[in-house]
């Protein structure tokens, strides 16, 4: 069936008042929407929109607290250590990357860790508040185990997604945002609910073999990591970074998402850095400039339209989703509408 089309403001304003009439505070109602959106906009259709009954549900289990109470618990001039108490991981990935961007413009860089937060999206999104203040941008979080140790068949790390957003000048900011594992297992939810197949390199079954059905994958929870054992290691540095150092769950003492049973105690840990106080920003911002369009004109391989740049398709999908509209799958739609129905909200 064809996805139905959606204006971006239409979905913000149907989760946001959503979510208001689930008992979760106006601002940070606006924020959690603004957030799943993004996601769809930006292609990331996995993160998006299709995450809000999960969302609801979690709240309405006293999983998430309705109000974030964002807590500095440590600090020094280029660091800081928050603890969200169980509020909403966008809010509390928001509050910590500004954290960050406040400490590097006194100390010329700042890191901030969250510990006992939720799911928070896209890393994306937090990486390019950097952007907005001339800064490199670093957004990390660990998650549910849904990965296993190369050579293993148990499930123990998260996709565990890296991002970091670099300023290009004139060009359109460097953005690399990915998963340690091949896919997030939101893909594979995705392909489950369409009733379609993956491809056989996405996910591991209970004895640790690749599969193409989402359903088995799913009940095995067992994504494959992206560049076999050197995608494993960046999910285990990730965990001890969003995990450890920030006195968060991690591995599989992460609480699933999908599971009603826990607070998840997610771990996220965010950096930013003051192009000034490492080289003059003009200069930085040419020579960027200069390797985008390098890049760009290099010779292509045989069949290859053109040379992409990291988050450089994301941006083309918002352009054009923002003109045409966000696509949401019958499947999805019939799930929000369901929300909606419950909480007397309409999706127009």
């Amino acid at each position: 069936m064809v996805p139905e089309l959606f204006p971006a403001s239409n979905l913000s304003d149907f989760a946001g008042r959503v979510l208001q009439a689930a008992g979760v505070d106006e601002q940070e109602s606006r924020v959690v929407a603004d957030n799943l959106v993004t996601a769809n906009l930006r292609g990331i259709d996995s993160h998006g929109i299709t995450r809000l009954p999960i969302y609801v549900e979690r709240l309405e289990a006293g999983l998430i607290a309705p109000r974030t109470e964002v807590e500095r618990v440590r600090q020094a001039p280029g660091t800081c250590v928050l603890d969200a108490h169980n509020g909403w991981g966008a809010v509390a990935g928001l509050a910590g990357m500004r954290e960050a961007i406040a400490r590097a413009r006194q100390v010329g860089t700042g890191v901030t860790v969250v510990r006992h937060s939720n799911h928070f999206g896209i890393a994306a999104y937090y990486a390019q508040e950097a952007l907005a203040a001339g800064m490199i941008g670093v957004a990390m979080t660990n998650a549910s185990a849904n990965m296993s140790p190369w050579g293993g068949r148990q499930p123990y790390f998260g996709t565990n997604p890296i991002c970091v957003a670099v300023p290009a000048g004139k060009e359109r900011p460097v953005i690399y945002d990915g998963a340690t594992s091949v896919v997030a297992i939101g893909k594979l939810v995705l392909a489950a609910k369409k009733g379609e197949q993956i491809p056989p390199t996405w996910a591991a079954d209970q004895s640790g073999q690749p599969t193409t059905d989402p359903l088995v994958a799913v009940a095995a929870g067992n994504l494959l990591p992206m560049g076999g054992y050197k995608g494993y290691g960046f999910a285990l540095i990730v965990d001890v970074l969003s995990g450890i150092l920030a006195g968060a769950a991690f591995g599989p003492h992460v609480s699933n998402l999908r599971r009603l049973d826990a607070p998840q105690n997610v771990g996220h840990f965010f950096a930013a850095l003051d192009i000034a106080a490492f080289t003059d920003p003009a200069e930085f911002r040419g020579e960027m400039e200069r390797l985008v369009r390098e890049i760009k004109d290099s010779r292509r391989a045989l069949g290859s339209e053109q040379i992409y740049l990291p988050g450089e398709i994301e941006w083309e999908f918002e352009e054009r989703r923002r003109r045409e509209g966000v696509p949401v799958s019958p499947e999805v739609l019939a799930e929000l509408r369901q929300v909606g129905e419950h909480y007397k909200v309409a999706l127009e």
